[in-house]
């Protein structure tokens, strides 16, 4: 862990501060002391209203509502618009922010032709991140950025439009790609249906009924948001340079596709296929924990408690497997968390199940591939992508960390031939 003192401004002489920040031994003085560890554990990046993970009180909030409440209270796209604009809409304007959703969904020919050509073969968000970059060419309003306006606050409410038009086109583009993976043709959205169904409905052609629609809801609310992870950071970072939305949602999508990020909820669920049934759960938890040998799905790096997302999620979780037949693996994941999180209490380290434990249960349940498991987070977080780099838009200054170096500074060029 690296510990940096900060009380006020650097003090000494020039050598003397050189020296101090050429090799962080002694003390540099800023107002705050700060601890980073590797990742920049700990580093505070801005001041949010947006939303806050609550990692000692297991609680997720959004714009100050409990995330519980608006999973049970509220569609998709209430939560987005809160996300935005920093408050639950009112009846009218929930219907002027789904038209603009319902506007902006179709796929033109050319990102058509991009998924229908790489689908079949790359990983789906590779072609998501390439779709996405690709239709930022057809939207005209794409590059403009509020600094660069003459009127800022009409330059903000320009890039909310085009921030609005890409979560729709991300939805889009990831139902487009879950066809193109099975050779079908590609659907539009249809005008009628919100914005769950139709995501549903551009995949399977058949609109979803009411219980897999609250659901894959649920998911997407559930998903929307989550404080400064890696994925938020990346839009943060790229936004912050004035590069347009569609570059910093592919950017995004880019770190999303990690299996330290969007992918883990399916090796989690491959490694609750490969247990052999909830009577083998407890000797393969004590097996992993024997060797050490981390078990995805559980633990998170916020965390300290139960994560309020897999609490919801695993309760439908049971419901869809004991619908779908599925008794045996909601089963082995429900044995496999008792396991776990007796091991760990009795081992004085309390891991508790995260998000990614339950929700690759429930997608299986539902019948998506786990290759689209991360789409789906994708389409999901694309709000709260938007919603954290509008948010630092207005004041924004470009990221420039620094690193520590701690390499030679004195090395004699030696040329090729003596080398």
């Amino acid at each position: 862990m690296l510990q940096l003192h900060y009380t006020g401004r650097p003090t000494g002489t020039k050598k003397e501060q050189a020296g101090v920040m050429a090799n962080f031994m002694g003390r540099i003085e800023f107002p705050t002391t700060i601890e980073l560890g590797r990742g920049l554990e700990g580093a505070i990046t801005n001041v949010t209203k947006v939303g806050f993970v609550d990692g000692q009180g297991g609680r997720l909030i959004y714009r100050g509502y409990l995330i519980q409440e608006l999973c049970e209270n509220c569609s998709y796209e209430e939560v987005a618009y809160l996300l935005i604009f920093g408050k639950l809409p009112k009846k009218a304007e929930l219907e002027q922010f789904e038209s603009q959703l319902r506007d902006a969904g179709n796929l033109p020919d050319p990102i058509v032709q991009i998924i229908q050509n790489t689908a079949r073969d790359a990983h789906p968000m590779n072609v998501l991140q390439a779709a996405i970059a690709a239709f930022g060419c057809y939207d005209k309003d794409g590059p403009k950025i509020t600094q660069y306006t003459s009127k800022p606050a009409d330059g903000l409410k320009l890039e909310i439009d085009v921030a609005i038009r890409v979560i729709a086109r991300v939805r889009s583009i990831g139902a487009a790609i879950a066809r193109a993976r099975q050779g079908k043709s590609i659907i539009q959205p249809d005008p009628s249906l919100d914005f769950t169904s139709n995501y549903l409905y551009m995949m399977s052609g058949e609109r979803p009924d009411e219980v897999t629609r609250k659901v894959i809801d649920v998911c997407m609310i559930l998903q929307a948001d989550h404080g400064m992870n890696a994925s938020t950071f990346t839009a943060m970072v790229v936004h912050s340079c004035l590069a347009d939305m569609y570059s910093t949602v592919a950017a995004a999508v880019g770190a999303l596709r990690g299996p330290l990020h969007g992918g883990a909820n399916e090796v989690a669920l491959d490694e609750l296929q490969h247990i052999g049934g909830p009577q083998k759960a407890r000797e393969w938890v004590a097996n992993k924990v024997a060797k050490g040998e981390k078990i995805i799905g559980f633990g998170h790096r916020v965390y300290k408690t139960h994560d309020p997302r897999a609490v919801v999620l695993k309760r439908y979780a049971e419901k869809l497997c004991r619908q779908k037949g599925l008794d045996k693996l909601y089963e082995t994941a429900a044995a496999v968390d008792d396991a776990m999180v007796s091991a760990m209490q009795a081992a004085g380290k309390p891991i508790y199940p995260n998000v990614d434990f339950y929700s690759g249960i429930v997608y299986q349940a539902i019948g998506f591939p786990p290759s689209l498991f991360p789409v789906i987070f994708a389409v999901s977080r694309t709000a709260g992508w938007t919603s954290r780099v509008l948010e630092y838009l207005p004041e924004n200054r470009i990221f420039r960390p620094r690193a520590v170096y701690d390499g030679p500074s004195d090395l004699k060029f030696v040329p090729m031939s003596q080398r």
